[in-house]
């Protein structure tokens, strides 16, 4: 028997797949941008280090469309709990988040052995490095938080709160990095790309606090 709400077995079927295809799409065309846009970092490099630093940045466009995914599954989007239900929305949700714990860890392993693993100076040109390393930290600290909520003795309202707040933070964060920390970013097509990626990813968690605000205002 369907779900109260939700659409009959053919057009969810349909949908849900068109929706699966559309976001492979998406995140093929991310895939691409360091492959057709290359960075100068890129263009002096050769052989393994080469191949190191192309999939760092390949991994780093994934976690930023699947950050984006994982707001789509919990921004409470009416037509997309008809098509999936919000059991598996949240399914989804877990599941892509342990995805991204384990690529934004080997994203900067890899950009690093790129590099023989040379540190990084104080230096004022790497200061999108080093906001790359906080967001990192503050990434995998939604995750393994989320994943082990369990463990920390504290209730759900206030893990939620905890979380969204990180998660804005995150998404404050991201563009400072990504936009700057390569010319991949800096201009043209992917400039333009991730602009409209962050602007959207601003709307929906912007969407969130005011349905939680409504919603508390409403008790």
């Amino acid at each position: 028997m369907k779900q109260t709400g939700s659409l009959s077995a053919g057009p969810r079927i349909f949908s849900g797949t068109t929706i699966a295809v559309l976001a492979f799409f998406l995140l093929a065309g991310g895939w691409a941008i360091p492959f057709h846009f290359e960075s100068q970092s890129i263009l002096y490099k050769f052989g393994l280090e080469k191949a190191y630093l192309r999939s760092a940045k390949v991994i780093g466009i994934t976690v930023a469309l699947l950050v984006s995914f994982q707001i789509i599954f919990v921004a409470r989007f009416a037509i997309l709990e008809r098509i999936f239900s919000r059991k598996i929305l949240l399914f989804l949700h877990r599941t892509n988040g342990i995805a991204i714990i384990f690529l934004i860890v080997s994203h900067p392993l890899l950009i690093k052995a790129s590099e023989n693993f040379i540190p990084y100076t104080f230096a004022k040109k790497y200061v999108p490095e080093f906001l790359g390393i906080a967001l990192l930290a503050l990434l995998l600290a939604v995750s393994l938080t989320a994943v082990c909520k369990n463990v920390f003795k504290i209730s759900y309202a206030r893990w939620l709160l905890l979380h969204r707040l990180k998660v804005s933070l995150a998404l404050a964060m991201m563009p400072s990095h990504i936009l700057y920390v390569s010319e991949t970013f800096q201009s043209g097509a992917p400039r333009h790309a991730a602009l409209i990626i962050f602007t959207l990813n601003l709307l929906m968690i912007t969407r969130i606090w005011v349905l939680r605000l409504r919603r508390h205002s409403a008790k």
